[in-house]
């Protein structure tokens, strides 16, 4: 089966289970939402972790982590409501450091095991405030009767760029016959020029037709009236270069650790790792797009 095959089924597993957290009733997929984000986020800091620190090395401190992150997602659905970013944000990080003092208390003069306490609180850091603003994205604006289009508009606005500077680069690479322009060849030599322009135009065009379709709905979206075509095409921009970041900064990582992909778990397209990098820029991208649109 070819890269793009696969690349393909997994595409298709992963947005049907992004559909049960949208499209379903309210009861129903938040419960979608909240185990799809748990399982993303608990196999990205595995991955992380295992690149940072060695797959068979400090194996109860990676389990911790990932499972810290699991509670960090389930607490707004326990708590049946999204607690502000910073005081959650807040809370989390307190309880970890405490821990973290714990972790360094019994490395027992092993180096090693003090980077690895060091990696481990900058894994939780990260991908506790990312997770922490996606669930934000997602509960303040997900609505009985109503799919939360915010959140669908974060999501396809950015991962459409993804898909489309992957299927616009290898189009190119094919008819060139392998020149395609490279962008940064140090650091990922699969990226082109041409896969940025065509990437940038797909998540530019799903950003508008999200805004097309969901414009006149209420209950919600009203934080986008009045922007118009103008205004959802720069926030396209931002999510496309957002996402690339994220995408180019995760490949920089896998350099520095010589790994070709952080996992093998999806087919095509590697690690949980290597399908959350652009979503992780982004949740803190679109927070201040919606923080300077003065969403509610």
């Amino acid at each position: 089966m070819s890269t793009l095959a696969k690349r393909t089924f997994s595409s298709v597993i992963l947005l049907s289970l992004l559909a049960g957290a949208v499209f379903f009733d309210f009861d129903i997929r938040k419960w979608f939402f909240t185990v799809l984000c748990a399982f993303l986020g608990f196999g990205a800091a595995w991955e992380c972790f295992g690149m940072l620190n060695g797959p068979k090395q400090f194996k109860g401190m990676k389990w911790f982590i990932s499972l810290a992150l699991v509670a960090v997602v389930i607490f707004p659905i326990i708590q049946k409501r999204w607690l502000p970013f910073w005081p959650g944000i807040s809370f989390d990080l307190a309880l970890f450091a405490f821990i973290f003092w714990l972790i360094v208390l019994s490395t027992n003069k092993n180096q090693e095991a003090l980077r690895a306490a060091i990696n481990g609180f900058a894994i939780f850091f990260l991908f506790s405030m990312a997770l922490k603003l996606i669930s934000g994205i997602y509960y303040t604006y997900n609505f009985h009767g109503n799919i939360p289009a915010t959140f669908l508009l974060f999501i396809l606005g950015t991962k459409s760029g993804d898909i489309g500077a992957y299927l616009t680069g290898s189009l190119c690479n094919t008819i060139s016959h392998g020149k395609n322009h490279k962008l940064v060849p140090s650091i990922s030599p699969a990226k082109s020029w041409e896969g940025l322009i065509g990437g940038l135009v797909f998540s530019v065009a799903v950003t508008l037709a999200i805004y097309t379709i969901c414009s006149n709905q209420r209950n919600g979206y009203e934080w986008w009236d009045g922007y118009g075509y103008f205004k959802m095409t720069v926030i396209g921009i931002l999510l496309f270069f957002g996402g690339m970041v994220g995408d180019l900064a995760e490949s920089s990582l896998k350099r520095t650790c010589n790994v070709k992909d952080s996992g093998h778990f999806l087919p095509g397209i590697g690690g949980l790792f290597d399908l959350v990098d652009s979503l992780i820029v982004n949740s803190f991208v679109f927070y201040f797009i919606l923080f300077f649109l003065n969403a509610r």
